[in-house]
């Protein structure tokens, strides 16, 4: 079952990402935290997502903006690094529960507010966005929203915001795996369900390539994203009544 499960989501992540940019891990975190703890459950999504990225990231080589990414990427990797290091002290139980509401709250700002939100680009707003997203790359795996809404306004294209989100997400998940497994939140028997995940999640990728020449990500973006809020909700409501 966990196999199954893992590959239909890492499937729909896949998907998911040519459409929106950003959302493999989303859903990928929604899948894994059922059956791992939340210092597993994102050295897992971690691995999965470096893969997909790496390979939209060669994809995207020729529109990657190394100006643009180079602050944010040292920014959000300082922050999640400083979250990872501190995530053996939390109390589990509270981290699951702060992860449901976490959920509801990203299912929230997309489906009724994210439209509405316009960022002007300044140094200010990629240190903020980048801490931001970093801090909850380190709790959850889960920081392409305000990178998304901070690469939107600097990006001179589609392209470009693709390839830099890609580029920062495949930079990232290394480091970031490469410290949860230095500090034992990864083991070799992960692997298998690992592996299997990062097939479905590129065989997803290849569907979604296809898809968003021919359709907007906005129906998708929006049923994933109901989808994750009730999960959050699921999540957040079990762990308050443990």
């Amino acid at each position: 079952m966990t196999y199954i499960i893992m590959g239909l989501a890492a499937l729909v992540g896949g998907i998911i990402q040519p459409l929106t940019g950003f959302g493999a891990a989303v859903v990928l975190m929604v899948a894994t935290s059922a059956f791992y703890d939340m210092t597993i459950a994102p050295s897992i999504v971690a691995l999965i997502c470096m893969a997909q990225s790496g390979v939209m990231g060669w994809m995207y080589r020729k529109h990657i903006d190394i100006k643009q990414i180079a602050l944010p990427i040292g920014v959000y990797t300082v922050c999640s690094l400083v979250i990872i290091n501190l995530l053996g002290r939390f109390d589990l139980h509270v981290l699951t529960a702060l992860f449901g509401a976490f959920l509801m709250a990203l299912a929230a700002y997309f489906l009724f507010f994210a439209k509405r939100v316009k960022m002007q680009p300044s140094l200010t707003a990629g240190l903020v966005c980048s801490a931001f997203s970093g801090c909850c790359a380190g709790a959850f795996t889960i920081g392409g929203p305000m990178m998304a809404l901070y690469f939107v306004a600097v990006a001179r294209d589609k392209e470009t915001y693709v390839g830099n989100m890609q580029f920062l997400f495949m930079v990232t998940n290394l480091i970031n795996f490469t410290m949860r497994a230095v500090r034992g939140y990864f083991r070799a028997e992960l692997l298998p369900v690992a592996g299997v995940s990062i097939v479905c999640i590129l065989a997803g990728l290849w569907i979604g390539t296809r898809l968003s020449r021919r359709m907007s990500g906005d129906v998708a973006r929006q049923v994933v994203y109901i989808g994750v809020g009730v999960s959050g909700l699921v999540t957040l409501a079990q762990e308050l009544l443990k």
